[in-house]
């Protein structure tokens, strides 16, 4: 029953020119013509003129209503009032023949089929019967009501009037499902035409995505170039000026600082080698991070600088990411770098700790400061704006600036969750392997390297 009605509804509200197609349209003017020619040419010789007059404006205001029907788009109850005209006209031809005139009976197989073209289904069946009942009365009037004769003309109009009606509704429907297929197939271009734009889209997306990552990718090399060889090429810089200052007057000492020159050479290519394969620091890939720090640190002390170090260490560390763990590597070993290279400074201390969620690491000497525009310059040069990029991508934050009333101050804050500390006791180790004193505090060291 529901599909029943959906289809009614579909067909009811169709356009006359998806509902008649030219064939129906001729097919129907040309049996009112013929009906007309017909009733015409076989109704007696006395027929009066009014007669004729009559019938033919009757046909006149039918053919007017049907083309009406026909060529416009109506709504659905201007089309069923016109169709109700068409009905008392149709009717009022069959009541001519009580005049004399000659039974027009073509015309009321065209009413069938309009009934079956542009009503819905249950409307077309109501005035079809209704039709059909008026025909009965017509016919027993012009039979005087001998229904031997009745019978045998309702039994011969009423296969053609079920025929006409099965006929209609099948075309109908034909014409519904030809105008669905052409929908369905206009749909589908539009659907392709749209994938197809969206691939191209997509396409370009991936273009810009593939080139971004390449400029992030080639980004992300330069720093990790710079910040090994940088940090490694600077020591071996200051190493090779003091042996070279050395070599007479202290050979011996000279000989020690060439020893750890080729020392830091190994790890230089060490970490060139590693840079490449994984591109993270030799380590942090084999030791905590806080003992990384530490090892960072004394490396500073050894490469012959003149300068104190005090390492502030927490001891007991949330879980880091390695991505982390690299970049607060790479941001102490830049601004130690900076420290041996700019600040002239005669102390460094480097903190870090973890407070309400935040992991902080501070480097701070008591060097130039910046004081000096060219200072300036070089401190904030490659190195430090590769070291915001690099933390900014995980959600942390640097600052850099000179420090009254004198040095300058390196900080890295980065918001990292609570989780399980890792009993990294290992920080505040000397490079000997031992442990810090049990009377320090226990959730800090604070030690100087020497």
């Amino acid at each position: 029953m529901s599909t029943r009605r959906n289809t009614d509804h579909a067909l009811a509200s169709m356009t006359s020119e998806q509902l008649w197609s030219t064939t129906g349209a001729s097919a129907a003017y040309i049996s009112i013509i013929i009906g007309y020619l017909l009733t015409i040419v076989t109704s007696p010789p006395h027929l009066t003129l009014w007669n004729f007059l009559a019938f033919t404006f009757l046909q006149f205001v039918y053919c007017a209503l049907l083309w009406l029907l026909i060529s416009r788009d109506l709504s659905n109850n201007l089309r069923f009032i016109i169709i109700s005209v068409l009905t008392l006209l149709t009717v009022a031809n069959g009541l001519l023949s009580f005049t004399g005139l000659q039974w027009d009976w073509l015309l009321y197989i065209v009413t069938i089929s309009i009934y079956f073209t542009a009503l819905s289904l249950g409307k077309a069946i109501i005035l079809g019967v209704l039709l059909y009942l008026l025909l009965v009365g017509n016919l027993g009037y012009l039979n005087n009501w001998n229904w031997s004769h009745i019978y045998a003309d309702l039994l011969s109009f009423l296969p053609a009037f079920i025929f006409v009606a099965f006929f209609c509704l099948l075309i109908r429907r034909l014409n519904l499902q030809k105008e669905q297929a052409e929908t369905l197939v206009h749909q589908l271009e539009e659907s392709n035409a749209e994938l197809e734009e969206a691939h191209e889209q997509l396409q370009k997306y991936a273009t810009e995505v593939e080139e971004l990552t390449i400029v992030r990718e080639r980004t992300r090399m330069a720093r990790e170039i710079h910040d090994t060889l940088g940090h490694y090429l600077s020591i071996l810089n200051i190493q090779l000026e003091t042996i070279s200052k050395l070599q007479e007057r202290d050979p011996a000492r000279a000989a020690i600082e060439i020893a750890e020159a080729r020392r830091v050479a190994s790890q230089s290519m060490q970490e060139v080698r590693n840079a490449i394969a994984a591109l993270r620091p030799m380590s942090i890939a084999t030791l905590s991070l806080s003992q990384a720090i530490t090892q960072l640190c004394r490396e500073f002390e050894l490469s012959g600088s003149e300068v104190e170090l005090t390492l502030d260490l927490e001891t007991q560390l949330p879980a880091v990411s390695p991505d982390l763990q690299v970049a607060l590597y790479r941001a102490l070993q830049e601004s130690l770098t900076n420290v041996r290279k700019h600040a002239h400074a005669s102390k460094v201390l480097v903190r870090l700790r973890y407070e309400y969620d935040m992991l902080e690491l501070v480097v701070l000497d008591n060097g130039s400061g910046g004081s000096s525009s060219e200072v300036d310059t070089q401190q904030e040069g490659f190195g430090l704006t590769g070291l915001r990029e690099r933390l900014e991508l995980l959600g942390g934050q640097v600052t850099y600036g000179p420090v009254e009333p004198a040095g300058y101050r390196v900080s890295v804050r980065v918001q990292v969750p609570s989780s399980p500390f890792s009993n990294d006791i290992s920080a505040g180790i000397a490079s000997g392997g031992k442990a810090e004193d049990s009377t320090q505090e226990p959730s800090q060291s604070k030690r100087n390297i020497r």
